[in-house]
């Protein structure tokens, strides 16, 4: 197994666990205090699945800088990850969140978590798994 391979089986073991806690929360109803830990949750499970990207993408051999769009691109093209636009607007609204409160934002951003976010990370887990 080489640094990178290691590397990826950590981040893939720590993302897996990120989305579980995700679940978690957002199988709760949704109170002030459940919104801001599924904000929170979300940050951290984005964090986590861009980084595993790019482990994996080295791995491979791909030469590709330790961003967050580049990454995305490279694991649309490697097929990691179905719909780019989507995770822009995932790494969107994670970079509005990380900055600002705004209850307004809050309930859109936790929303869009239920409707759109849930699904690409859970895909993104089978994939992982499948490697």
């Amino acid at each position: 197994m080489t640094i990178n391979s290691d590397r990826f089986d950590i981040a893939r073991t720590q993302y897996n666990r990120a989305l579980d806690r995700l679940h978690e929360v957002v199988a709760l109803d949704e109170t002030d205090i459940i919104r801001d830990s599924m904000i929170q949750r979300f940050e951290f499970t984005y964090e986590l699945g861009w980084k595993c990207m790019f482990y994996w993408l080295r791995e491979q051999g791909e030469n590709v800088l330790e961003m967050q769009r580049p990454i995305l691109q490279a694991a649309f093209r490697c097929e990691l990850i179905h719909d780019p636009k989507v995770w822009e607007e995932i790494k969107e609204q994670r970079d509005e969140t990380s900055h600002t409160y705004n209850e307004a934002k809050a309930v859109s951003v936790a929303a869009f978590i239920r409707s759109h976010a849930l699904a690409e990370f859970d895909a993104l887990r089978v994939k992982f798994n499948s490697l």
